[in-house]
């Protein structure tokens, strides 16, 4: 809108230093931690710059609906990648979007969390992951970074401890 006035909502880009209201790009309230604009824009899981349409920024949720924490920003996803985000198709460790064909040669499968994590995001993993991630059965379980707590979780709404809550 090119008004400088309302500085209390006013976001500032974190890669172009751009300063834009909150309420201009359709963000109701200021988040917490990073942020950049639809210029600066790039998906984090398919990398893409452009979008049909416009960006969608991904925030934390809070785990309590009763909590005054504001949303984090995290990421930023093009259409397509924010609505596998929102269906819980992504890693819990890096949050990228995984299509369906990752899930038999590169993901594994926490039965502790009940989620798909990317074998490149587990250090302690073997060199050949596709191999490991075809091995994991029940008799055989993984148990992820994050139920390890090596990794401190980000974003959890979609932890099987918090599916009831939905």
């Amino acid at each position: 809108c090119k008004d400088a006035t309302d500085e209390e909502n006013l976001l500032f880009c974190d890669n172009c230093d751009r300063g834009y209201h909150s309420y201009c790009v359709g963000i109701k309230e200021i988040p917490e931690g990073r942020w950049v604009c639809e210029r600066c824009g790039l998906c984090v899981s398919c990398l893409t710059k452009t979008t049909g349409g416009k960006w969608c920024d991904e925030f934390t949720r809070p785990r309590d609906k009763a909590a005054a924490d504001p949303p984090k920003f995290l990421q930023r996803h093009c259409d397509s990648c924010s609505k596998q985000f929102n269906k819980g198709n992504f890693c819990p460790v890096c949050l990228k979007v995984y299509d369906m064909a990752e899930i038999e040669s590169s993901l594994l499968f926490c039965s502790e969390c009940e989620r798909n994590i990317h074998c490149y995001c587990d250090p302690k993993q073997e060199p050949d992951k596709s191999a490991v991630a075809r091995t994991r059965t029940r008799a055989n379980p993984y148990k992820c970074v994050l139920c390890r707590g090596e990794v401190e979780e980000r974003m959890d709404s979609f932890h099987v401890r918090n599916k009831h809550d939905k």
